[in-house]
């Protein structure tokens, strides 16, 4: 483990757990759920190289199909490969830090590289991917699991300002069809967005979402957290054709600013 801090707030990066941030102080408060026995359900994790479900685990490159594990959540390869990676440490200071890990087959010589930059108030999380020598798909996001209930206040509620969101079939795979925003419970990717989302915690804290991407999952299924994910692309990108294509030695980069404040009932 490794702790950066600025101010009232401070992050854990777990170096064991594919350098997720198993822990997020803001003054008295811990935002992340804490570690469950289920390796997708606890935690911030970063997802990379590719974001969200893979139809079947079968990932379509220029050189051919690849099968993805689908152990996660079958039968479909879901949120990348960091959760148990081998994680160096690029640099470690007081209020930021650098963490990387080089990508197994078929992102042969691809490394992933994840910082978390903090201020008194606000942090930035950035995850970028360098491709290694396969011309191949990428797509980035972030799967952080806020707690529903803080150590006071109320249960979160979630502001999604969306336009629209992907329909999906019976899996769970967007099929690229837009349709109108519907109630909660969600776990569906939006798009169209015209501010940026929020949570509110009342009578304990407010954080905005901050990011340039286009696309956002919102998950409220699990009784412990709820997600704010932001994407560069969606889930099962490559079949929707809105997957970035990577030749060796290009990168992308997507980050995520979090905002805290205090929140006062009925403010």
């Amino acid at each position: 483990m490794i702790t950066v801090s600025s101010g009232d707030l401070s992050v854990t990066i777990d170096l064991q757990n594919g350098g997720r941030l198993s822990s997020v102080l803001w003054k008295d408060l811990e935002f992340a759920v804490e570690k469950k026995p289920t390796t997708l359900h606890w935690g911030w994790y970063a997802m990379a190289p590719w974001a969200g479900r893979i139809r079947n685990g079968l990932l379509q490159t220029p050189s051919g199909p690849f099968q993805l594990s689908q152990e996660l959540m079958p039968p479909h390869a879901i949120h990348g490969l960091l959760f148990d990676a081998h994680i160096e440490v690029g640099y470690h200071e007081s209020d930021r830090a650098l963490v990387t890990n080089e990508l197994p087959a078929p992102f042969n010589g691809g490394r992933v590289e994840q910082s978390v930059a903090l201020s008194q108030d606000s942090m930035v999380w950035t995850v970028r991917y360098i491709n290694g020598e396969n011309v191949m798909p990428a797509w980035l996001g972030f799967h952080p699991w806020y707690k529903r209930r803080l150590s006071r206040g109320s249960e979160v509620e979630i502001f999604n300002p969306a336009s629209y969101v992907l329909e999906q079939d019976e899996t769970g795979i967007p099929t690229g069809k837009l349709i109108k925003v519907f109630a909660q419970p969600w776990d569906h990717t939006f798009g169209g967005l015209s501010s940026d989302p929020y949570m509110i915690w009342p009578g304990a804290a407010k954080m905005t979402c901050i990011s340039s991407q286009p696309w956002w999952t919102f998950y409220t299924g699990n009784p412990d957290g709820v997600c704010v994910e932001p994407l560069n692309a969606p889930p099962n990108a490559v079949e929707l054709g809105l997957a970035p294509l990577l030749q060796p030695g290009e990168s992308i980069e997507v980050s995520y600013q979090m905002d805290f404040e205090a929140h006062v009932a009925n403010s």
